[in-house]
């Protein structure tokens, strides 16, 4: 399943002629070994590449030099971090293997920019995509609830050059309004949406903008907070998940925002659900926020990621089991569920091997909380 953290680094799209038979495959999966809740996977349209597809504003270039240009480009990547600078022959050497698998992705190997005012086209293909997902879910999960992703316009401006709009704060509130109806498009459908939004935590490290003081970053992100409610007007918040991580990429993440400096904001979100990245070395102490700093609201769900997406190796049950006893001691052991950190990069063997002690290991915690 494709990896909200970073878009352009999951696989290709599927060929059109497949996208319904690999939705079929990835829901019948699920329910086989025991998954509660349900996802369409993504194959269809990855990431920011969905909302190209029905909003007109966007031009895509190529912006290739000559041959003789690097095939990772500062000029054709916007959302690199800092630390892709303080280590980069690191990051050079990772990103030259991985670009190799995804330069036919335009999110990625094209330079996206702003050219005109933002208009939804039309959700005919989106609602095409939803459609295959509810064929699937009724023929093999009647009785399973199913979210359906949505890149966050926050996370999409991460990968787009605004040349029309005054400014980016500008920008990413015209986004997110012509975004809105592709939010209500989800649960008029019966499907709980799931916005995936790592910029919240990743636009502090990012490059591109000056380093900001804490004020100067509750701003920025308050702003698109307010901007993206404004978007999910009438939708229940018992419909809506949001999701948050630090970036899908394997290495270095030593210039992050800590949680406990936007999960008040991020808790401002108008959304029942909250996905954030737990399993990850660098986050396994994260619960601690919720029981030093913010009392985790009991009207709110926790969805912890269980299993490291920037790594293939498997999380035994037991450590998954621990994980979930940790959350459900600190925030209500009604309020949690198991869930990823990201959506898996990896091989789809080691990806369903890692989705399946989800499941082992959420049935060993059940029955040690219960």
């Amino acid at each position: 399943m494709p990896d909200a953290g970073n878009p352009g680094m999951g696989p290709p799209p599927t060929p059109p002629e497949r996208v319904a038979a690999e939705i079929d495959a990835l829901v019948k999966k699920q329910v086989e070994i025991g998954m509660d809740i349900i996802s369409n996977g993504e194959p269809a349209g990855i990431g920011p590449g969905t909302v190209f597809r029905l909003v007109e504003g966007f031009e895509t270039i190529d912006p290739h030099i000559s041959d003789q240009e690097p095939v990772v480009s500062l000029e054709r990547v916007r959302w690199l971090s800092r630390d892709m600078f303080t280590y980069a022959d690191f990051y050079t050497d990772m990103f030259g293997s991985m670009m190799g698998r995804v330069r036919n992705n335009p999110a990625m190997s094209m330079r996206t920019v702003v050219t005109g005012p933002l208009k939804l086209r039309s959700l005919e293909p989106f609602e095409h995509d939803i459609q295959l997902f509810k064929e699937a879910l009724q023929s093999h999960a009647r009785d399973k609830e199913a979210f359906y992703c949505v890149v966050a316009p926050e996370w999409l401006e991460e990968f787009v050059w605004n040349e029309y709009y005054r400014t980016d704060d500008e920008f990413v509130v015209a986004l997110t309004e012509v975004m809105a109806p592709i939010f209500k498009c989800v649960v008029d459908n019966g499907l709980i949406l799931q916005i995936d939004d790592p910029a919240i935590s990743h636009d502090w490290e990012e490059a591109r903008r000056p380093p900001m003081s804490d004020a100067d970053y509750e701003r920025f992100i308050m702003l698109r907070i307010d901007a993206l409610n404004a978007a999910l007007e009438g939708i229940p918040e018992d419909r809506v998940r949001f999701h948050v991580c630090w970036g899908s990429w394997p290495g270095m993440h030593t210039n992050e925002q800590p949680l406990a400096h936007f999960a008040k904001m991020m808790l401002k979100v108008k959304a029942q659900a909250f996905s954030i990245e737990s399993a990850k070395a660098s986050h396994r102490n994260d619960w601690k926020v919720w029981r030093d700093d913010i009392p985790w609201p009991q009207d709110k769900i926790i969805v912890p990621g269980v299993v490291d997406h920037t790594t293939p190796v498997v999380e035994p049950p037991e450590v998954i089991a621990d994980t979930l006893i940790t959350y459900a001691n600190t925030c209500g052991r009604e309020n949690v569920i198991a869930g990823t950190d990201c959506g898996m990069r990896w091989h789809a063997q080691a990806a369903w091997a890692k989705y399946e002690n989800i499941v082992k290991g959420a049935a060993l915690a059940s029955g040690q909380l219960w």
